[in-house]
């Protein structure tokens, strides 16, 4: 998963009056009293637009250091979050994730995913096996195979294991190399579940074919790396010092990054965002993402227009 860079993003937050000003404000300034939530598709079950991806402070976290991984969990719960996406790289043999869910009694609160991040369908059990252990959940709730490696071999296994009740929706994630024909040809064969990717004002790929090929077969999306902008940065760099345009207050933005996540919301083929950070407050400003008005069509091409010409 693309991680923004967190200093670029500091810097900027701290420089940003329109940011430090909706940071300021409390959640009910937005007329609404709970984060937007879409049907996953073929089930119906709501799951609230702006999740969060855990980043590596949740691997391999030391007893005393346990502090900011609860802190982050605990503000995606008070900010009416319920997705959490474990690390892609998470290594299954260290129960950091699960020990956290345990202790703050979440199990059952949040909406789990995993990946399969290994070779072959042998090591690809056992991966599982010891993920889903360790995030202490039966069955978990979404099991992805992370860049669609070895396909055939670990898609067999989640099929069976979905037919078993040992998870209850399965997918794929396409990341890197974006090879959409392959993932368009896998989605129309198999029909999964979910699809993550990512997508962003800069990179809107995935919007041309992939993301309408899911409205139409009842796929649910889930987008990564929606801060995206060059292949090595986000767009913070990019709109540093430069205040909101007073029109974006026509659908509820107060910072630079609700702006990219009410971009991506205003899609209605996704279901739903994850976002990584390593800061509290920058958990807070992204839920609130997934609260107010969402621009339409129109305003959509004015916010692209505007960011790619900074």
């Amino acid at each position: 998963m693309f991680r923004y860079g967190e200093m670029n993003r500091r810097e900027f937050l701290s420089h940003s009056t329109a940011v430090s000003v909706a940071a300021a404000l409390p959640l009910g300034s937005i007329a609404q009293e709970a984060m937007m939530a879409r049907p996953i598709p073929g089930t119906g079950e709501l799951l609230p637009v702006i999740g969060l991806g855990a980043p590596d402070v949740f691997i391999d976290v030391p007893p005393e250091g346990k502090e900011l991984p609860k802190a982050l969990l605990q503000a995606l719960i008070d900010q009416g979050g319920r997705y959490l996406d474990t690390p892609a790289f998470f290594r299954p043999n260290v129960p950091i994730v699960g020990d956290l869910l345990t202790e703050m009694n979440l199990q059952d609160e949040l909406f789990l995913s995993g990946k399969i991040t290994v070779n072959g369908k042998k090591a690809g059990i056992e991966h599982l096996e010891r993920t889903v252990a360790n995030l202490k959940k039966r069955p978990i709730d979404l099991l992805l195979i992370h860049n669609m490696r070895t396909l055939d071999e670990h898609w067999a296994t989640l099929k069976d294991w979905k037919e078993e009740g040992r998870v209850r929706y399965i997918g794929v994630s396409l990341t890197r190399n974006l090879d959409y024909v392959d993932m368009e040809r896998f989605m129309k064969a198999e029909r999964p579940d979910f699809i993550m990717t990512g997508y962003s004002i800069h990179h809107p790929l995935a919007a041309e074919s992939t993301l309408p090929l899911a409205a139409d077969l009842g796929t649910a999306v889930l987008i990564v790396e929606a801060f995206k902008a060059t292949d090595d940065g986000g767009i913070f760099p990019i709109v540093a010092g430069k205040p909101l345009p007073e029109w974006t207050a026509e659908f509820d933005c107060e910072s630079w990054a609700q702006y990219s996540l009410k971009f991506i919301l205003s899609n209605p083929a996704v279901t739903g965002i994850v976002t990584e950070t390593r800061q509290v407050r920058h958990v807070i400003d992204n839920m609130r993402g997934g609260y107010g008005r969402l621009p339409d069509e129109s305003t959509r091409k004015r916010m692209s227009d505007y960011l790619l010409s900074i």
